[in-house]
């Protein structure tokens, strides 16, 4: 960091977010970078014993123009013929169906990478892009070119990864998140299908009418494979009908006996959960963690509350810039004061606070 230099800019239109100990500025830029879109090859294949082949699409034969073209007639079979074809079948042996059955589609590289991609999403991150590239290879010309689009794929999916480790991060900095909770089922209660859809449903109401806030993600356990939820939540004080209920159980993991507290509301409803209060200190950093790895081990989607965000935006005086985060030169972020003014388009709104910044835009 470059702690000696002066700042005296005005930083109009910055995006600002929280990285758990500073608020970090981006100053705004009149020339973003656009994503460019890439077509993709539509290719034909066919799979056969679980083994990919790249199949030659035959050119579609069309009339000429000044012809007329007629498809040709049905081939012609007297009753006769139908009957002599029966009584031979019946006495032909029952022959047995083939084990292995060839299936042909049209589909593209990046259709079939994400699929091998999910297939071996437990592999280590080496034996995986191994074995999507031992499966693609039939797809390609070279060796090298396989290895290479394995490659390049498999480092935007690591990119792509790391942007929704970030995403996740700086949205969870931004709220008062108070509990952990885990949300599983019970059979007499709910299907997996209807679990899914009802904690869906409850939530969004309880967003709406109570001003809940959440995130999180679905996971499956590895024994059971039990869908259940990890979340982060925001719930304001007597907005949680029901009580609380501690309970004692047995950790199998690490063969000790704990003390949880449910929820009697969700356990009526839904089943057993867990409800951790957080501190806003290191079990926070331990319950984030925890959703993270998740996150990263099953590949699913976040499941978020409306009203997260990950900027607000605020006009930034020069002299409460502290340094930049780096000295990348292309790295243009600024570490602010831990009380810095917020403007809106040259209006003073005030001190940096949680009561300040919910008056200010906000940004993904």
């Amino acid at each position: 960091m470059e702690e000696n230099e002066q700042f005296d800019e005005w930083y109009a239109e910055a995006k600002v977010y929280f990285d758990g100990s500073h608020y970090i500025a981006i100053p705004h830029t009149t020339n973003p970078t656009r994503r460019r879109k890439h077509k993709q090859e539509v290719i034909t294949v066919s799979e056969q014993d679980g083994k990919l082949k790249l199949e030659k699409t035959p050119p579609v034969l069309m009339p000429d123009d000044d012809s007329e073209f007629e498809p040709p007639e049905p081939e012609q079979i007297t009753l006769k013929e139908v009957v002599k074809e029966v009584v031979e079948s019946e006495n032909k042996p029952i022959q047995e169906p083939e084990k292995a059955v060839k299936v042909k589609r049209t589909t593209t590289r990046k259709e079939i990478f994400e699929e091998l991609y999910k297939k071996y999403l437990n592999y280590s991150r080496k034996a995986r892009n191994k074995a999507i590239y031992e499966d693609m290879l039939p797809l390609f010309k070279t060796p090298d070119a396989c290895k290479s689009y394995v490659e390049s794929n498999a480092d935007r999916k690591r990119k792509n990864l790391i942007r929704r480790r970030m995403r996740f991060v700086r949205k969870a900095l931004n709220t008062e998140f108070n509990f952990f909770v885990t949300l599983t089922y019970d059979d007499k209660k709910q299907t997996e299908d209807s679990f899914k859809k009802a904690v869906k449903t409850q939530l969004q109401h309880f967003v709406s009418r109570k001003g809940w806030r959440y995130m999180g993600v679905w996971e499956r356990g590895k024994k059971t494979n039990r869908l259940h939820f990890h979340g982060l939540f925001y719930i304001p004080g007597g907005t949680l009908s029901g009580d609380f209920i501690v309970t004692r159980d047995y950790n199998f993991k690490k063969h000790t006996v704990r003390t949880v507290q449910q929820s009697s509301f969700f356990l009526d409803r839904f089943g057993r959960n867990e409800m951790e209060e957080l501190d806003g200190g290191s079990l926070f950093g331990h319950a984030l963690a925890y959703i993270l790895k998740y996150l990263e081990k099953t590949g699913e989607r976040i499941t978020c509350s409306k009203g997260l965000f990950m900027y607000f935006y605020s006009d930034i005086q020069g002299d409460e810039v502290i340094c930049k985060l780096s000295n990348d030169e292309h790295d243009n972020k600024l570490v602010l004061s831990d009380r810095f003014t917020c403007w809106d388009e040259g209006c003073k709104v005030g001190t940096v606070s949680a009561q300040t910044i919910a008056s200010l835009r906000k940004a993904n």
